[in-house]
């Protein structure tokens, strides 16, 4: 394990000893070297990572077993039909949202740590991701509107867009960007690597629907099903959100 993080990482010793304040973090990773890596190495590191950081999945667990009482809001109705939304739904739904918007952001911080060969607590990583929860939301909702354009004009250029500017949410979470500039930091982050970001995504969204189908296999909505699905959201997110933080730390600290 030891020997393959330094195979992949080239460190700078020279960062500041004090790691305290997020801006500090920010400015001693960016005198970070990172070792560029294909698609499959990339995955692989995010493995070696998340195996020293195993409570990134617990975390995920926790906030994924919300989408197994999801369902019991939602009463389908005739076909044609909107569903039916309990009163009580819409805030678990919006809790959601948040909770996933954070994991995915914390998967970000502790990628940074590892590339900076820093310890980073659970606790810490939260608190700092949860300041940066209204930013990355106006940046999620600024890359989707754009990316949705693409895809209204023509499929390809909306693939094209999602995976030029996905890397803003790694860049408003690690550097603290704010929506904008998070998106310029994406696009020029993902120059030249929109087939390695496609693969890992590729990979990601597959994982996805073999999780899909299982949960259709277990009975949809059924308590197996959300356990299951639980089960491999908690191992997928913190996997690939360390990929794609490295990503755009390997990108970013490289220009």
């Amino acid at each position: 394990m030891g020997s393959e993080r330094e195979d992949s990482l080239s460190t700078d010793r020279s960062v500041s000893p004090d790691r305290g304040a997020s801006t500090e973090r920010s400015a001693s990773s960016r005198r970070v070297h990172v070792r560029k890596l294909d698609a499959v190495d990339t995955l692989r590191w995010s493995w070696d990572v998340l195996t020293d950081r195993p409570e990134l999945v617990g975390l995920v667990f926790v906030v994924s077993v919300i989408t197994v009482v999801t369902p019991d809001g939602v009463s389908r109705t005739a076909v044609g039909e909107p569903p039916q939304i309990a009163d009580w739904a819409w805030p678990v739904y919006f809790a959601l949202c948040l909770a996933v918007a954070l994991v995915w952001g914390v998967a970000y911080a502790s990628a940074d740590a590892a590339v900076e060969e820093r310890p980073a607590s659970l606790t810490d990583s939260i608190t700092d991701t949860a300041t940066r929860l209204p930013a990355l939301i106006v940046t999620a909702v600024l890359m989707w509107l754009l990316t949705a354009v693409g895809l209204l004009l023509l499929v390809l250029p909306g693939v094209y867009l999602f995976h030029r500017l996905v890397l803003a949410y790694p860049a408003c979470v690690i550097d603290r960007k704010g929506p904008l500039a998070s998106l310029r930091a994406s696009w020029r982050a993902s120059r030249g690597n929109v087939g390695k970001l496609f693969a890992v995504a590729f990979s990601y969204l597959a994982l996805v629907g073999a999780s899909n189908v299982l949960s259709g296999v277990l009975g949809r909505g059924t308590l197996a099903s959300g356990v299951v699905s639980a089960g491999l959201a908690a191992g997928a997110i913190p996997l690939f959100g360390l990929a794609f933080g490295h990503l755009y730390l390997e990108s970013s600290r490289n220009w």
